[in-house]
């Protein structure tokens, strides 16, 4: 039963809603009468949308488990990321799973991410799990179960740091390739030489490879329709390229790059381990951790030495600490090279498919120190006409010397700090003034008011 009580000088209500859960809300009834005709609509109304007689401005009989269940069904097969989607099943919904969608509020979600950001989950996590319940609330907008304002939107983005993308050297690249299991070396390759993304590359089908073109033609990524950009776009292939794609279209698959059964790679095969366990055996990495199998010592090293452990006297066990590197680092290699080699930006966000080269330029036109060297290099000044080590020179011995130096005719009088033994003041006074006569006319850089007035009225 509904109730009606005071509160800071106003009137409070309470009553059960349409999902059987108790909302309290104040009120700007003036009156306890108005207040609980007030709530006795408040009642009515929630037991119409109960009983399906009324439209319901706002889902409370859903959940947010629910309404998860609802966008997989009905929008699963056309979400851009299913990595997001997992992500959110893994970190949001449990925590909201029972929750009614008119409870799911801007601060319980920023409270949500907050948290979870303080378990370890980095910013751009924290802002793609924001996407996803965005994307929810949006999806539900659209098909009218929710007519509220989208509660994610009010939740601040977390500041993200920019990092330097990682990329392979073209030294590197080729030693890498071979190292790689012969059964992945196309698809490594195809992402060296192109730059597209992993997903590309899975769906990529041999209709979209014009061999005698030369061109691949990417339309869709993974299981999707549509590539991340929403935009098809042609590729030319390398001739260095060819061969592997001659190699992987054999198959009697519609795919040139399937697995086992002929079928869509797996979204989540372990494409990162494979790169890192070429580029061990390539010999490039990190750096080494040299471990004896006696005693268990471990000591970080540059070099994969094989030397007796200081404690026990075994032999040294090299282990390579590999690069912290990913498969998407293979586009970034792609992109740096071309740049550095002088290809416009424009045609480098072409090949990217990028929507624009300003993000092509923020992401991929990272140089390195090198470069920036070879551009500071290049700054030149007009040169002096006096060589600047003469000047520090001159200046120097006056400073040291106290020599009196002649500007424009005229002597450069300095008042001594102690006074010099030798002829009286009187006497350099008047040698002074003869020096003045002699010269003619000019200004007189002296403390003695004597001289200046002399100079002036000469």
């Amino acid at each position: 039963m509904a109730t009606v009580f005071p509160r800071d000088g106003g009137w409070v209500v309470k009553w059960k809603n349409a999902a059987d859960r108790w909302v309290t809300e104040r009120t700007s009834c003036a009156t306890k009468a108005e207040a609980k005709a007030y709530v006795r609509r408040l009642e009515q109304l929630a037991a119409e949308q109960r009983n399906g007689l009324a439209r319901m401005e706002r889902p409370t009989l859903m959940t947010f488990g629910e309404l998860v269940d609802w966008h997989t069904e009905h929008f699963g097969d056309v979400t851009r990321s299913a990595s997001d989607a997992l992500l959110g099943a893994r970190h949001v919904r449990p925590a909201l799973e029972s929750v009614p969608l008119i409870e799911v509020t801007s601060a319980r979600l920023d409270e949500l991410l907050t948290r979870k950001l303080r378990e370890g989950l980095a910013p751009k996590t924290i802002n793609n799990l924001r996407s996803w319940v965005l994307g929810l609330f949006n999806r539900a907008t659209q098909r009218e179960l929710w007519f509220a304002a989208n509660p994610a939107q009010a939740v601040p983005r977390r500041k993200v740091p920019k990092r330097v993308p990682a990329y392979l050297k073209p030294d590197e690249v080729r030693l890498m390739l071979p190292q790689v299991p012969a059964r992945w070396r196309a698809f490594f390759a195809t992402a060296v030489y192109t730059g597209m993304r992993r997903g590309e590359i899975a769906a990529l089908q041999k209709r979209d490879v014009d061999l005698e073109g030369g061109s691949l033609t990417v339309t869709r990524s993974w299981d999707s329709d549509t590539t991340k950009g929403r935009r098809a776009r042609v590729i030319p292939i390398h001739p260095e390229l060819k061969p592997y794609l001659v190699e992987s279209m054999r198959s009697k698959s519609e795919l040139v790059f399937p697995d086992s059964e002929g079928k869509l790679l797996n979204e989540h095969c372990d494409l990162p381990r494979l790169l890192r366990s070429a580029l061990n055996r390539a010999g490039i990495v990190e750096g080494w951790t040299l471990k004896c199998r006696g005693c268990g010592h471990q000591e970080k090293s540059e070099k994969d030495d094989v030397r007796p452990c200081p404690k026990c006297g075994f032999a040294y066990w090299p282990s390579p600490r590999p690069l912290k590197v990913r498969f998407h680092d293979l586009r970034h290699t792609t992109a740096t090279l071309l740049l550095k080699a002088g290809v416009s930006l424009s045609v480098v966000q072409r090949i990217l498919g990028h929507t624009s080269p300003l993000v092509t330029s923020e992401v991929y036109g990272h140089l390195d120190l090198d470069d920036m060297r070879a551009g500071v290099e290049k700054l030149s000044f007009q040169p002096l006409e006096q060589p600047l080590a003469e000047v520090l020179a001159i200046a120097v011995n006056d400073s040291a010397h106290d020599a009196r130096v002649e500007l424009r005719g005229a002597p450069v009088v300095r008042k001594p700090q102690h006074e010099p033994s030798g002829p009286s003041a009187h006497a350099r006074e008047h040698d002074a003034s003869r020096a003045v006569a002699a010269s003619g006319p000019s200004r007189i850089r002296t403390c003695n008011q004597a001289v200046m007035s002399r100079q002036l009225y000469r």
